[in-house]
């Protein structure tokens, strides 16, 4: 099965929605994402809008001078993403139709500004944003082609860089001597009034380059300008457009929160992809155990289906099968595992049998379906995995633990068996060392109160030890070798799992 993308999740699907009507207020169009499309474009006339969420991360020898920037390639495209959405949105407010080729290209570099201004006095936070876009879009620019370049693309680069306090445009080609020119039609057409005057004043920057309005757009701006599903004014005036240059906002700006940006899933860390390749077929069997098919809780007579019963047919039934049917699952179970990553752990690597156990039962519990909380206990808790924790978060998480400090355990039991989850609880200590009288009190009393199976597997400790273990919480299971951990474990769930 093919993962699903961060931005396929049906919460990132739900936010990008409620933030297009948020900025845009215009429940008819139909907002699509993929990364097929270079950044995003609107279709006024066929409501239609979409964004690319897949932007790329700037490059690293320049993303220093990116201001805000994410360090987090996922949160850096849900950011740009957003940034993205108010665009468009801003768009079906305050922008028409494009022209036709390269004069298209050129309304497009100076509406987006003026319309970004606009948008922004309505919504004060999306300055930053904007800023934010601008900065990487500049980045992008600077890579492909430097600092410098022709007058037409100073008018895109100006754009980006007219707030930076490094980056700024210089013209070195054959037509520098137009820049002052251009640039203050540029900067005119940023607090223009009206569209039209936008659309006016590219036309003028075409004639003082001495270059035609149906000259052919420059395949080199596409990447930072709408995308192809823009659409094109027609060379005959059309009827006017729902949402086009001066409809407004279809509500009162405030009349709604803003929608919360919901966390996005980290990116895999190399030590948990590695982790991964390792052990995904131990998962997967795992997982088959914690999600075990449905048995057939009953039979009926059939008429060409099932076991044959020749006792039937002897007796000239109809039905000489017997079919069965309906289903029995066991009861949901849900796991919740403590881990000692005390200093002693790192003997004999019982700490990296003990973290390749936990990502085997945190990858299968994913797959199945199955709830699944983890919390590593040195001298304080260390909450790995709770109930809101996304899939790729709760893996690096574990791929990560490391050993430190003494060990302390009713802190732990305290806030993992807090949560209510459904169906039974199937705990799981791991520990290899000796606890502290009033901490073995304190995890007697709390234990009590749990309504849940409790398993304490104790690595290679002492008699005493172990006894102390056992008063508190009953059985527990002693392993003289860490490196059968896994196996003993996974053994032990499938089995009470069936």
């Amino acid at each position: 099965m093919t993962q699903q993308k961060w931005w396929q999740t049906p919460r990132i699907q739900k936010w990008a929605w409620d933030a297009w009507r948020y900025y845009s207020w215009r429940p008819t169009y139909r907002l699509t994402l993929t990364p097929s499309e270079p950044s995003a474009y609107v279709d006024m006339v066929n409501h239609v809008v979409v964004c690319n969420p897949e932007y790329p991360y700037p490059p690293l020898h320049l993303a220093r001078h990116v201001r805000g920037l994410p360090a987090d390639l996922h949160e850096f495209q849900q950011t740009y993403l957003e940034s993205l959405i108010a665009h468009e949105a801003g768009h079906t407010h305050h922008s028409g139709l494009l022209p036709a080729g390269l004069h298209g290209q050129l309304v497009n570099m100076l509406e987006d500004e003026r319309m970004e201004r606009l948008t922004a006095v309505d919504f004060p936070h999306l300055m930053a944003l904007f800023q934010l876009a601008a900065d990487v879009d500049a980045a992008h620019a600077i890579e492909q082609g430097g600092l410098g370049g022709d007058v037409l693309r100073g008018c895109l680069l100006h754009r980006f860089t007219c707030r930076h306090p490094i980056w700024s445009f210089t013209p070195d080609q054959a037509d520098a001597a137009l820049w002052p020119e251009v640039k203050a039609i540029v900067e005119e057409a940023w607090v223009a009034p009206t569209y039209d005057a936008v659309v006016d004043a590219a036309r003028r920057i075409l004639q003082l380059l001495n270059l035609p309005e149906q000259a052919p757009e420059r395949e080199e701006f596409r990447f930072f300008l709408d995308g192809g599903g823009q659409v094109i004014l027609p060379p005959e005036p059309g009827p006017t457009l729902p949402g086009g240059p001066g409809d407004g906002p279809g509500r009162l700006h405030g009349s709604e929160p803003r929608p919360v940006k919901p966390e996005v899933d980290p990116q895999v860390t190399p030590r948990a992809e590695h982790l991964q390749a390792q052990v995904q077929g131990e998962a997967r069997r795992l997982a088959a155990a914690l999600c075990p098919p449905a048995l057939p809780d009953r039979t009926q007579p059939s008429r060409d289906r099932g076991r044959y019963r020749y006792d039937r047919h002897e007796t000239g039934s109809e039905r000489p099968f017997d079919l069965r049917v309906g289903s029995k699952r066991p009861g949901p179970a849900h796991l919740r595992l403590a881990i000692d990553v005390s200093s002693s752990m790192n003997y004999q690597d019982r700490l990296a049998h003990a973290r390749r156990m936990a990502f085997i039962l945190t990858l299968a519990a994913q797959q199945s379906g199955t709830p699944i909380l983890a919390t590593a206990f040195a001298d304080d808790p260390q909450p790995l995995i709770q109930t809101g924790t996304l899939p790729t978060a709760a893996l690096n998480a574990v791929a990560g633990l490391q050993a430190y400090g003494n060990t302390r355990l009713a802190p732990t039991l305290q806030g993992l068996w807090a949560p209510v989850l459904p169906g039974r609880s199937i705990t799981v200590i791991l520990s290899d060392g000796a606890l502290m009288e009033r901490d073995y009190t304190q995890c007697a009393q709390l234990r009590a109160r749990h309504d849940g199976l409790v398993v304490p597997i104790l690595l290679d400790v002492q008699p005493d030890v172990a006894a102390a273990y056992e008063r508190t919480f009953g059985p527990c299971v002693q392993m003289t070798d860490p490196a059968q951990l896994t196996t003993h474990v996974l053994t032990f769930l499938r089995t009470l799992l069936r």
